[in-house]
């Protein structure tokens, strides 16, 4: 199964991926890093055993949603993208993504 992780190279999304990517599933993580580092990734292939996709990139970019969802046709979605203020992060994320899922549903 190939699952998107959003805010995947924060601390709960960087445990998440190693787990999927334990269980042999393709692991796409997007994350703008402004929570995280980019010296994770070669953690997260190192302890998951195979190799992740990173896009460095933000969750409120809609252009950049419909390429990732169209161009690795993700089935699954796993949501950990955030910011601090949790209000915020809910608003600005959560409309754009169910958006995003729904124009392009998971392939039969």
């Amino acid at each position: 199964m190939r699952v998107l992780v959003t805010g995947g190279s924060g601390y709960i999304g960087s445990h998440t991926c190693v787990q999927l990517l334990q269980n042999g599933h393709d692991v796409i993580i997007l994350d703008n890093l402004c929570n995280s580092k980019r010296s994770v990734l070669p953690v997260i292939e190192r302890l998951g055993g195979k190799h992740p996709t990173f896009v460095e990139g933000d969750i409120r970019n809609e252009a950049l949603m419909t390429e990732i969802l169209h161009d690795h046709a993700i089935d699954t979605v796993i949501h950990f993208a955030g910011l601090k203020a949790v209000g915020e992060s809910v608003q600005k994320t959560a409309g754009i993504l169910r958006q995003q899922c729904q124009r392009h549903p998971a392939p039969d």
